[in-house]
């Protein structure tokens, strides 16, 4: 082979892989879009028009796009001839996102446009090993799947209150929460998808929050048992080495904040200590040990004076650690994420306060993510269908 024969071998795609490539941009230029037509998918791919209707033929046969009704059936065109139309077809492959929470465990179904089909969750003891994890996880999934007779999921992506690299592990731990809450999910769900990830819960709440959001700095900050934020800076993700960018145990050299304990896990216990000792509260009537989060914000809003007092101390805290995040990354936005990121507007507020304190700090917005409790779950499917849409077309099975 000659010098000059070798250079162009190097330099240009082998057939398949040219194939492969251009049946990508067709199926891809249909991802965002309705009903497309031929012709637009020649000026969106830059490709022939052979080519691309070789390519949405093969894509139509393989069950990725529809084939519409042509222009001139649809009434939208009169003369000469009728323009074909395609669109995604989104019950092609299904996406599966796990919401791994320290106190519940949902499973949700979703198309490849992100419609949920189907959501199950179901509660898990807060110190549960790694193993029961797994198994409560996998029978969920398994039970998903069989409902809808999905044998192969397109992907699967798990979301975990714990850092996560970009293989999809922890680092070690002393107190060994990070592998109970990050077991080796691989090896048992895997098998159940073609494409498969493990990612940090706060930031997939931050990739939930990427879709909506006008602010490309900003952090989405998992406020419940524990502290945990996705960073985004600049439009982008960050994960950092081993996955602990957003990890809040350094809060533990903070003055005045001391561990990364989450603002609902503080209102709960604060309230039932509080009780235990005797304070006088309208909280009384609920015994120490059912104190909910939700009790001490309720009792918050009749002006008890002891759940003034808790909610208070949260919005100091509050205030601190967005000060540490804000003001080292830059950021922003500061949105509260979690199931009870709802009920923090008293919290905010004090929080506001402490911040107007610090000129430099007061151009950080506080906000309460408006996806609910199950912004990490979204995410998770927002995940998975990136990564479907970056690799697909693919073979794919039901039942």
């Amino acid at each position: 082979m000659t010098d000059s024969s070798m250079q162009h071998s190097a330099m240009e795609p082998a057939a398949p892989s040219l194939r492969r490539l251009n049946t990508q941009k067709v199926l891809k230029a249909t991802w965002d879009r309705g009903l497309v037509t031929a012709s637009e998918l020649i000026e969106l791919t830059s490709l022939t028009r052979a080519t691309v209707l070789n390519q949405a033929k093969e894509l139509v046969s393989a069950g990725w796009l529809r084939e519409a009704e042509d222009t001139r059936a649809a009434g939208a065109y009169s003369k000469g001839r009728p323009a074909l139309r395609y669109e995604l077809n989104e019950a092609k492959s299904a996406v599966a996102g796990i919401d791994a929470g320290q106190h519940r465990i949902s499973v949700a179904l979703a198309d490849l446009r992100g419609k949920e089909i189907d959501r199950q969750s179901l509660s898990v003891e807060p110190g549960a090993c790694g193993e029961e994890r797994l198994r409560i996880t996998k029978e969920l999934l398994r039970e998903t799947l069989a409902k809808h007779a999905v044998e192969k999921l397109g992907a699967l992506v798990i979301g975990v209150p714990a850092p996560v690299d970009a293989g999809g592990f922890s680092p070690k731990a002393a107190d060994g929460f990070w592998a109970a809450m990050n077991p080796d999910w691989r090896s048992e769900l895997a098998q159940y998808a073609h494409l498969f990830s493990v990612e940090n819960d706060a930031n997939l709440a931050a990739v939930a929050e990427l879709g909506l959001e006008e602010s490309r700095s900003f952090a989405a900050l998992m406020v419940g048992e524990r502290f945990g934020a996705g960073i985004v800076i600049d439009g982008h993700l960050l994960r950092g080495a081993h996955g602990l960018a957003g990890e809040m145990r350094f809060l533990s050299h903070v003055t005045g904040v001391g561990d990364a304990l989450g603002l609902g896990y503080l209102a709960r216990e604060q309230a039932r200590r509080a009780l235990t000792d005797g304070t006088e509260s309208s909280m009384q009537r609920i015994s120490a040990e059912r104190v909910r989060a939700e009790d001490v914000f309720q009792a918050a809003a009749k002006q008890d004076p002891l759940a003034l007092e808790i909610l208070e101390s949260l919005g100091r805290r509050l205030a601190k650690v967005v000060a540490v995040i804000a003001g080292f990354a830059g950021l922003e936005k500061v949105i509260l994420s979690g199931a009870m990121a709802g009920i923090l507007q008293p919290v905010i507020a004090i929080a506001d306060r402490e911040l107007a304190k610090e000129p430099e700090l007061t151009c950080v917005q506080l906000a309460v993510s408006e996806l609910g409790a199950e912004v990490a779950l979204q995410g998770a499917i927002s995940r998975g269908i990136e990564l479907v849409r970056a690799t697909a077309p693919f073979e794919t099975q039901k039942r």
